[in-house]
C-alpha cells in the first residue's frame, strides 16, 4: 500500500462542467463504475433535519454525464515515482506549472488521499513541450545529485541502485508518452493520488 498517482487526459471543457459539478469528478476517475458518483449525489442531495421535521422530502439528485472522445480518459498510473520525479523535474523544468501540483483543485471531494487536481491544456501543451526535450540519462543525473531524503516513500529513494534508477526511468518514459498524448490531442489532465 501507498500513496500513487494515476492522471487522465479530459479535455478543457469536461474540466469545466466537473469544476461547475464536483461529483462528476467521480464520472473521470472511476469511469466503469458510477457507484462513488451515485453515492456522492445521495450525499449532496441529503435534507436537513430541520428541514425533515416539517416534513420536507429529498429531491431526487440529477444523474449527468460526461462525453468523451476517443483521446480522453487515457491514464497514466505513475505508482509511488511520482515525488521522485518531481523532485528531479522541479528541477530540470523549473519554467513550467508542476504537473504533480496541478494548477488546480476540483472541489473538495476526496477521491483518494485528496481532491483531484487538474491542469488545462495550455498547461500540459507547456509541460509537455518542457518534458519532451529531457532524457533518462539527464533525469538519472538530477536523481543523483539531488536530496530525495524527504520524497515519498523515504526508504526507496535513500537507495541509489539499478532497480530503483530503472524504476524511475520508465515511470518518466510512461509520463513523456502522456504528456505527448496530451498535447497532441489539445488535452487537460485530472490528477489522482490514489
Amino acid at each position: 500500500m501507498g500513496v500513487c498517482l494515476v492522471a487522465y487526459a479530459v479535455s478543457d471543457a469536461n474540466i469545466d462542467t466537473v469544476l461547475a459539478d464536483p461529483p462528476l469528478i467521480w464520472r473521470i476517475v472511476e469511469a466503469d463504475d458510477e457507484s462513488s458518483y451515485l453515492r456522492e449525489l445521495e450525499r449532496g442531495a441529503q435534507v436537513s433535519l430541520w428541514a425533515r421535521l416539517f416534513g420536507k422530502t429529498r429531491p431526487a439528485p440529477e444523474v449527468r454525464h460526461l462525453a468523451f472522445t476517443p483521446h480522453e480518459l487515457r491514464p497514466v498510473d505513475l505508482d509511488k515515482s511520482w515525488d521522485g520525479l518531481n523532485g528531479c523535474l522541479k528541477v530540470l523544468a523549473p519554467q513550467v506549472p508542476n504537473f504533480f501540483d496541478g494548477t488546480g483543485q476540483v472541489g473538495k471531494i476526496e477521491v483518494g488521499y485528496s481532491a483531484a487536481a487538474y491542469h488545462r491544456s495550455d498547461a500540459m501543451q507547456r509541460i509537455a513541450e518542457a518534458y519532451a526535450g529531457l532524457t533518462a540519462e539527464q533525469l538519472l543525473a538530477t536523481y543523483r545529485s539531488i536530496d530525495l531524503t524527504r520524497a515519498y516513500p523515504r526508504g526507496m529513494w535513500r537507495q541509489q541502485d539499478a532497480d530503483i534508477e530503472s524504476y524511475l526511468t520508465e515511470n518518466f518514459a510512461e509520463l513523456q508518452a502522456f504528456v505527448k498524448h496530451t498535447r497532441a490531442h489539445g488535452l487537460g489532465a485530472v490528477i489522482q493520488f490514489t
